[in-house]
């Protein structure tokens, strides 16, 4: 299917208007209907639309000015209706048609084999925030550089120094929005907590309220590397695009340049299938947030669709081991189904503050299928929620993107991790899957981290949390090494007892697992999750290393001589030439060597070259003393002609 430009496709469109309205002949005024209708229903199957719009006015807060007396928390224990048309009844009856299809099994058909399974550390492991009467965790943890933590649940967060082994500050979200007196008694939650290993810097992103009148997306950036210090507050409006609509469940990513923030545009009191409006994302400057811009400027990306189909639950992929550089990935896929093969790639490339973004969509049929997971089973009876088959955690590096959503092992009928790895992303992108699962333990709400040292290095913790009718709960992950052998499945912290504060057959469980590399130490993961404590749920926050002491990382290749873009050297020689160029873009390229006299010579190389600086080397011996002429073409067309000299 033929994909025009958006602009082509505006100026077809007048082209053809002025034709029905000028043309005085009937067959023209037919044909140019026709013509729109196929425009505008089959050249442009993946639609999207941008606004640039601004933020609140900034606010700069302190967070030791503020003291939460309260903590207050209101948390809705009603079960849920049985028959209703809301989403988490659609979705419970989703999976009891999944659970009818693929039953649990009393052992697993095909157990995986561990006999040459990697080995990690377990470490550091501590309770994180108290229990705040609210339901699910939505765990979320940040580390810096200075072994300081930022760990949150809910409407929560605790300050921690690992250096002097400290607790430096435990207060609530409302320490970040005090002075935003309109929104002082509104609920804040699903926090989202990163560092910039970069800049050293923080940044916070929550929810507050959950009514189109009052939902805002509250975004804090940290002035210094000191979280105890100033911070820079601002609010983007919920009902983003002025559709009666409020967000929810936030997710946030780096890049060199900016912050991307997705979220899900939704209203209550209406069936799921009409609460959901459209999944959106905003694009920020965020050095204006760390500067302390009055207001922050940003894209607001909307109108995401597969052909009429808005793509919903966009996840934003986090740089593996270093921030993206102009390119922004996300994932998307058919989380609602009971079972499918489709994956969306989506991307936003160029910064905010250049003018010039564009936005591209992918679809990828997947060889293997992920399923409706079922919900986690307790030895209490009751049923820990397993929510959609949405992307939780994904990270990129120069040749992969790695991701991770529920599935179904249909093997076990136990709730498993989808654990992708897209190769080949920019050009012709296809998948590489496994399902991680156990026979008896349901697996639930998993994220992933890079422990590799140098580029491409697939190595990575998936961090998730646990469940089983023969045991509690609690917090676990497992190691992949470069190979792709995946380790034990390992317990990191056991609860006391069944997760039970509602009083629905079915409790939240989740809705996050929190994880981060530590990006001067990479060797080492921080995990934040979920757990049953008696009468409360916990928060467990622990690392894991995958060896004693961080590798050193490969020494660096400096070429001999150095790079000099656009230079040919040595000219004249009669034995090796080298040749320096770079592609601002990744491009199939023709490498020919021509005489003088216009004579195709031969054919060096024909195929894909990635972006970037080149250097290409080649033995000119067997030519005759003479000139000749190197080309370099792209789909016909010349990109550089160099002359040679054969002495």
């Amino acid at each position: 299917m033929v994909e025009f430009p958006f602009y082509f496709r505006d100026i077809l469109s007048c082209y053809i208007y002025i034709i029905l309205f000028v043309s005085k002949f009937y067959f023209l005024m037919k044909y140019s209907i026709l013509l729109l209708f196929i425009l505008n229903f089959i050249v442009r199957p993946y639609g999207q639309d941008f606004q640039v719009s601004n933020s609140s006015v900034k606010h700069t807060v302190n967070l030791n000015d503020y003291v939460d007396t309260w903590k207050f928390s209101i948390q809705s224990l009603e079960m849920v209706k049985p028959g209703g048309n809301s989403y988490a009844n659609f979705i419970l009856q989703e999976k009891v048609k999944a659970t009818n299809k693929y039953p649990r099994k009393p052992i697993m058909l095909n157990p995986r084999s561990y006999n040459n399974f990697p080995e990690f550390l377990i470490e550091n492991g501590f309770e994180g925030n108290l229990y705040n009467n609210k339901i699910p965790n939505d765990n979320t943890l940040a580390i810096s550089n200075d072994n300081i933590i930022i760990a949150g649940i809910n409407s929560a967060y605790i300050i921690y120094d690992l250096n002097e082994d400290s607790l430096l500050l435990r207060t609530t979200l409302n320490s970040i929005t005090y002075s935003f007196t309109n929104l002082l008694f509104v609920k804040k939650y699903d926090p989202k907590f990163i560092y910039d290993h970069e800049q050293d810097r923080f940044i916070m992103v929550f929810l507050v309220g959950n009514k189109p009148v009052n939902s805002h997306v509250c975004v804090a950036f940290s002035t210094t590397n000191n979280p105890l210090d100033d911070w820079n507050v601002y609010m983007l409006k919920g009902d983003a695009v002025d559709s009666g609509h409020w967000t929810d469940y936030p997710a946030i990513s780096l890049t060199k340049d900016d912050l991307f923030i997705t979220g899900n545009l939704l209203l209550d009191g209406v069936s799921w299938q009409l609460g959901f409006k459209e999944s959106i994302i905003w694009q920020i400057d965020k050095l204006s947030g760390y500067n302390g811009a009055d207001s922050l400027e940003f894209n607001l990306w909307s109108d995401i669709k597969d052909d009429s189909i808005n793509i919903r639950n966009i996840h934003p992929v986090r740089g593996a081991r270093e921030l993206q550089d102009k390119k922004q990935y996300f994932l998307s896929n058919k989380n609602f189904s009971l079972e499918s093969d489709t994956l969306y790639l989506l991307s936003i490339e160029n910064s905010q503050i250049s003018g010039d973004p564009s936005f591209e969509m992918k679809r990828i049929n997947l060889n293997d299928h992920y399923f409706l997971s079922p919900n986690g089973q307790q030895y209490n009876g009751k049923e820990l929620a397993t929510n959609d088959s949405r992307v939780l955690g994904g990270i990129i590096d120069k040749d992969w993107i790695q991701f991770v959503n529920h599935s179904m092992d249909t093997s076990s009928g136990t709730a498993g991790i989808y654990h992708g790895i897209i190769y080949n992303y920019e050009i012709n992108p296809f998948v590489e899957s496994t399902i991680i699962s156990d026979s008896v333990v349901d697996f639930g709400y998993p994220n992933i981290a890079s422990t590799g040292i140098n580029p491409n290095e697939k190595e990575c913790v998936i961090g998730f949390n646990y469940t089983s009718a023969n045991d509690t709960n609690g917090v676990s992950c497992i190691y992949m090494d470069n190979n792709r052998n995946y380790s034990r499945f390992t317990k990191l912290h056991r609860g006391l007892r069944a997760i039970d504060r509602q009083s629905s057959t079915v409790n939240r469980w989740g809705d996050y697992t929190g994880i981060q590399r530590k990006y001067n130490d990479p060797c080492r993961t921080w995990i934040s999750g979920m757990f049953g404590k008696i009468g409360s749920n916990g928060s467990w926050i622990s690392s894991v290393a995958v060896s004693d002491t961080c590798r050193e990382k490969l020494p660096h290749l400096f070429l001999e001589p150095s790079f000099q873009n656009g230079v040919l050297f040595p000219n004249p020689s009669n034995e090796i030439v080298y040749y320096d160029f770079t592609l601002e873009e990744s491009l199939d390229l023709k490498i020919l060597i021509f005489g003088v006299d216009g004579r195709l010579v031969d054919i060096l190389y024909e195929d894909y070259v990635k972006s970037g600086p080149q250097r290409l080397s080649f033995d000119i011996q067997s030519l005759k003393v003479g000139t000749y002429f190197l080309v370099i073409e792209n789909n016909g067309s010349n990109i550089y002609t160099k002359k040679i000299i054969k002495n």
